[in-house]
């Protein structure tokens, strides 16, 4: 079977698809709780509210590595080629930039302002 970035888009999409609703309800909710911390404590209190985030992050990503495959019905074992170990990391990337993104604005709302 030969891959290209619109087959695996079309698998993401059905994957995904049932969760829709949901992942745009909680997009929405994320944004609004951003635009009531960067209304209340400003852009400066944001990125400081980010990089305390960054560590959620990271750890998302690791979790990636090592759940991603287990996710698909498959281990680490079936990672033959260069494809897989990079869709692996890619897919872990993206789970960990999702963990910081659903966390930060959280963060930057109960931080408040700093004295």
């Amino acid at each position: 079977m030969a891959f290209s970035i619109f087959g695996i888009f079309a698998v993401l999409l059905e994957f995904i698809r049932p969760f829709l609703p949901l992942i745009l309800a909680v997009f929405a909710i994320d944004l609004v709780l951003l635009a009531v911390a960067l209304r209340n404590n400003g852009l400066p209190a944001a990125w400081r509210a980010l990089r305390s985030a960054l560590p959620v992050g990271v750890v998302a990503f690791m979790a990636g590595l090592v759940f991603v495959p287990w996710i698909t019905g498959a281990n680490h074992g079936n990672l033959a080629g260069l494809i897989d170990w990079l869709s692996l990391i890619g897919a872990s990337v993206g789970v960990g930039v999702l963990a910081l993104f659903l966390v930060w604005p959280p963060v930057a709302l109960l931080r408040g302002k700093m004295a």
